[in-house]
């Protein structure tokens, strides 16, 4: 593995430990002040620690015990690609529900581009109907329990 390969899965490694600390700051840290945030899902890109820190405390609030595992780790270049198990129980409102006390656990994937030792654009593919259905929410017709 090469140099910079080992430097940036030290700094993966370090943001799902203040990610699983709740620790802002030193994830605020890990970012470059116009960071991209590209939400998959919904295809939209927003500029901006304050765009990414706003993701996270809706989810922050929603699962005050969330935790993610890495499952996975891709490195190409620049590139990081995480693969990731997340848990937690919803004891917040999270986008609008009421707290259920229902559990999560689900895979998802978020793909860094590092620049300089920062996290210059950041693209998340969890899926909020996933969540939403995991939490009792959201009901598919015609949808397999074990179909996405």
């Amino acid at each position: 593995m090469k140099k910079s390969d080992i430097q940036i899965q030290n700094m993966v490694e370090q943001w799902v430990d203040a990610w699983n600390a709740k620790d802002m700051d030193r994830m605020k840290s890990m970012y470059s002040e116009d960071a991209i945030l590209y939400q998959g899902p919904v295809r939209e890109a927003l500029k901006g620690w304050n765009y990414v820190y706003d993701r996270f405390q809706d989810l922050f609030s929603g699962f005050p015990d969330a935790q993610i595992k890495i499952n996975d780790l891709h490195i190409d270049g620049d590139i990081a690609v995480l693969e990731f198990n997340e848990t937690g129980t919803q004891t917040g409102q999270f986008l609008g529900y009421e707290p259920t006390g229902n559990k999560i656990n689900i895979d998802s994937c978020l793909v860094f581009r590092i620049s300089k030792g920062k996290i210059v654009n950041y693209t998340t593919y969890l899926d909020i109907a996933t969540i939403l259905r995991s939490l009792g929410l959201v009901k598919i017709s015609g949808a397999h329990p074990e179909a996405a």
